[in-house]
């Protein structure tokens, strides 16, 4: 078995040492937004072309892979299926990825017996092209999907024994055309080897999605893809550029997908680095154990996934997990984490990672300033994931500060070229503590108001309105000419200091983790 150097990754200012086989670990988008995140799959090899597998005393080695293929249509030659059944409604999309991966060392492997001799045969040509597949969202048919090639071993040379590949494809676009996030996705024609081959067969695929939620505090999502093989020598990957929240219990989580995860060799750890420790701490739960972390199994947080089809208990060397990192008492991540490090290792079982996504609740100022800063700097750095991010409900507040920034500097321009009287004092001791923008909104009474929100979709403005309500406070609206937005605002006076004082009084409450003064028509 093959050894593998010691890779580690730091986000940010990324320092690698790999060996060359494989293709370290990078970042492939990272968002700053109130939500959370959806993660479904499923394995495309197993022992039947469309009956579950429950036995989970066989091993991957010692199965005749077949491709499943549930769709009956004869236009696959695999496929399967997994189902979203809890989203939330009117759900906005904020990035979402498809990915896929298999062990495609020729179409199919035989293996040959003699004695006490065993020998593995390939047979069939193994098409190069492993980027290309079909994909189906709810209510919809299948469409090609052409992804990136994150690696593919056949074209170096390098795991020459399994042969594995990984791509990727953002299908943000598609999923932003649902109504609803629930329903059934399949993915089709992924291409993997039949048979035997040494080691096993895997095959498999996932969908990650990030969505936008008000009601979710704000956090920090990072994705990561690469193609390593994890061995004896641990592979560690480090993820900053975030900060804890201030108070209360922290809440990460983390989604990894694997292929090539025996069930029956128990060696293989997923850790974390304990900083009071000083060592890195092995994690489980109650479907993954701490010495099997990687099972060959599909599970979410302590339970087996079963929204899919097949939906085997045994994936047969595919893993993927989305689960929260245990946090007891803050033990692993407190209110002043800025950095997690996990380690990856196997000592005598070998797995190959692809997938790794973070994900955690993050410091309301840093995030404030994260967003401040897209949406600076985003449009010179025209990134995809800045645009993305850019249309989310929360970044919404974000962006409507900035623009009404802008403004605000026209303003005050334009108030020294004219001589109007400077702002006043009472104005100018409130901004040391807060920061107050200004606006000019048709047939609106001039002066301050305490904003609470703000969103693109009325249907939330409503939510949150009816939300107010309750709380026994009387919310009133008003729209932004330029875009449209709606405001929804608790307080308002012609003078700053009533205002300034009803925002002091409500600034604490955990409900209000976004509230600012606006001034209007001044």
């Amino acid at each position: 078995m093959k050894n593998l150097r010691l890779i580690t990754v730091l986000f940010l200012v990324m320092q690698y040492t790999y060996s060359q086989e494989g293709a370290p670990f990078s970042e492939n988008k990272n968002l700053y937004v109130r939500g959370n995140s959806i993660l479904i799959g499923n394995n495309i090899l197993g022992d039947h072309s469309n009956k579950p597998l429950s036995d989970l005393t066989i091993p991957n080695d010692l199965v005749k892979m077949k491709y499943i293929d549930v769709d009956e249509d004869k236009s696959t030659f695999s496929s399967s299926e997994a189902t979203i059944n809890n989203a939330i409604g009117n759900t906005k999309i904020a990035y979402a990825v498809l990915y896929w991966s298999a062990l495609y060392p020729f179409e199919k492997g035989v293996l040959h017996q003699s004695g006490k001799r065993f020998a593995y045969e390939g047979k069939g040509i193994r098409d190069t092209v492993v980027n290309s597949i079909l994909f189906k969202i709810p209510g919809g048919d299948y469409q090609t999907i052409t992804g990136n090639i994150i690696f593919d071993s056949f074209k170096t040379g390098a795991f020459s024994t399994n042969v594995p590949y990984g791509c990727y494809a953002d299908v943000t676009s598609d999923l932003q055309k649902l109504s609803t996030l629930n329903g059934t996705y399949a993915v089709a024609n992924i291409k993997a080897t039949e048979g035997e081959i040494s080691g096993g067969g895997s095959a498999g695929w996932l969908l990650y999605i990030v969505y936008e939620d008000s009601e979710e505090s704000p956090k920090y999502f990072t994705i990561y893809n690469g193609l390593v093989e994890v061995s004896k020598q641990a592979v560690d990957i480090s993820f900053s550029n975030f900060k804890s929240i201030e108070e209360g219990k922290i809440k990460t989580n983390i989604a990894l997908g694997a292929l090539e995860g025996d069930r029956k060799l128990k060696t293989d750890e997923f850790s974390i680095f304990d900083k009071k420790n000083g060592s890195y701490k092995a994690l489980s739960n109650n479907v993954r154990e701490e010495k099997n972390f990687f099972n060959s199994s599909i599970t979410i947080n302590d339970e087996v996934f079963a929204e899919r089809n097949p939906n085997s208990i045994n994936t047969l060397g595919f893993d993927l997990l989305k689960m929260e990192i245990p946090n007891p008492n803050n033990d692993l991540f407190d209110n002043a984490t800025t950095q997690a490090d996990l380690r990856f290792q196997a000592k005598a079982d070998r797995f190959y990672l692809f997938f790794v996504a973070f994900e955690t609740e993050i410091n309301n100022r840093f995030y404030q300033e994260k967003i401040n800063s897209i949406t600076s700097n985003g449009a010179n750095a025209g990134t995809k994931s800045t645009t993305e991010i850019m249309d989310s409900l929360n970044i919404e507040i974000a962006a409507s500060k900035a623009i009404v920034s802008q403004k605000n500097k026209k303003i005050i321009s334009q108030t020294k070229e004219n001589k109007k009287p400077e702002i006043t004092t009472d104005e100018a001791r409130i901004k040391k503590e807060v920061r107050i923008q200004s606006m000019s909104v048709p047939g609106m009474d001039a002066g301050y108001y305490v904003v609470t929100n703000v969103f693109s979709v009325p249907g939330n403005t409503i939510k949150w309105s009816q939300f107010l309500n309750e709380k026994k406070y009387r919310p009133q609206t008003f729209i932004n000419p330029r875009n449209n937005w709606q405001y929804v605002y608790i307080s308002k006076s012609d003078n700053p200091i009533p205002v300034y004082e009803k925002w002091k009084e409500y600034k604490g409450f955990e409900y209000f983790k976004e509230i600012w003064i606006m001034k209007i028509n001044l």
